[in-house]
């Protein structure tokens, strides 16, 4: 039970400072005099919550304008009812209760609203990405950024805090003027319109430099935005790279094309070896059909048999040259296995029997073992 007492303690504490922290919704009461600038980010600051802002009969109401396209803390309302945008010639201030008509130079403006001021007419020679169509505003007041060199200049310096990756705080400032940011600065110590410094020179601030880029050795830098420049030998370099790994992968690609229409070539002899064995065997067993049709009756089996190995003029190992009982050439008619590779004595006596097979009438049932 002791042990709990700290703790609930500890919990009221939290809940009391989240209900002080805690914004107020619309419709329920606010006080005007809070809304002040925060003295750390400089962002306008209220009792009411991000749709809301603190009405003159002190209670939150909806906000009748925005500033940004998609603003903060509308996640769950649809872009068609949004608060709407200002049109030219208006402005939407911090509070964001209605637009409001541009100020004109001298007048007043919120801290760094260069919105908030009308532009000359001849804004384009000295608008620049420092300010809002030549119009700037310094110290809550409207300018025009249009001055030159040697003239005397205004300096708005505001300082931030920020802390560091390894939680250090530290302190930056942002220095303004209403110099034509094009070409000059406003030199913070003579308060006159100075030309800006190329990469290279020695500058104190980012300001000073065309680039804006100030490094910490005290010269200028080059922009965040300039693009890389490759010198001549880094070009080569590359175009000889991207050539060698073309030609790299041309001879690889042949190698490899080589490589397969081998082996396709050794399945495609293998295949034609076998049909060339399997179309000989045929051939020889139509031979013997053939010769054996061709005996008279009667002839002895080892007579017949002997006619299937008698060459064409007759010489054999069983039959004489009187018997002639075959006219077909010996090694067409020996068996694959024993016939010499490569030979073409099957190709004329093939191509004869083909044709006679293809003209021939049907045989019998008994013309087998009928002699013709």
């Amino acid at each position: 039970m002791v042990l709990l007492r700290p703790l609930a303690l500890f919990t009221f504490a939290a809940s009391l400072a989240s209900v002080a922290s805690a914004k107020a919704a619309f419709g329920e009461a606010c006080d005007q005099a809070n809304n002040h600038l925060d003295s750390d980010t400089w962002t306008f600051t209220s009792d009411c919550d991000q749709t809301t802002y603190c009405d003159a009969n002190a209670t939150c109401a909806h906000r009748g304008c925005r500033r940004d396209t998609y603003p903060v803390g509308y996640s769950d309302v649809a872009f068609a009812d949004l608060p709407p945008l200002c049109g030219e010639g208006l402005f939407c201030p911090d509070e964001m209760d209605h637009c409001l008509s541009q100020n004109q130079i001298g007048g007043p403006c919120q801290k760094d609203r260069d919105d908030q001021c009308a532009p000359s007419s001849n804004y384009k020679d000295y608008a620049s990405y420092l300010n809002v169509n030549g119009s700037i505003c310094l110290s809550f007041t409207c300018y025009w950024a249009n001055v030159t060199a040697g003239q005397p200049c205004i300096v708005d310096n505001t300082y931030y805090e920020g802390t560091s990756d390894s939680n250090v705080t530290f302190a930056y400032m942002v220095s303004r003027d209403n110099c034509n940011s094009q070409y000059f600065y406003c030199d913070g110590t003579e308060l006159v319109c100075m030309s800006k410094k190329h990469r290279g020179d020695a500058c104190s601030a980012d300001k000073e430099c065309f680039s804006f880029n100030c490094q910490e050795n005290g010269t200028c830098g080059k922009a965040a935005d300039e693009p890389l420049k490759p010198k001549a030998w880094e070009y080569v370099v590359i175009g000889l790279a991207i050539v060698i790994l073309i030609v790299g992968v041309m001879v690889g690609l042949w190698f490899l094309h080589r490589r397969w229409r081998e082996e396709n070539q050794v399945k495609l002899e293998q295949y034609y070896n076998e049909q060339i064995a399997y179309r000989q065997s045929i051939m020889s067993m139509s031979h013997a059909k053939n010769s054996l049709l061709s005996l008279p009756q009667g002839t002895s089996p080892d007579l017949a048999r002997a006619s299937l190995y008698t060459d064409e003029s007759g010489n054999g190992n069983h039959a004489g040259p009187s018997q002639g009982f075959s006219t077909a050439r010996s090694d067409a008619l020996l068996p694959p296995n024993m016939r010499r590779e490569g030979s073409n004595s099957f190709t004329d006596d093939s191509e004869v029997l083909l044709m006679n097979q293809h003209n021939a009438p049907a045989a019998g049932p008994g013309a087998r073992f009928r002699g013709n």
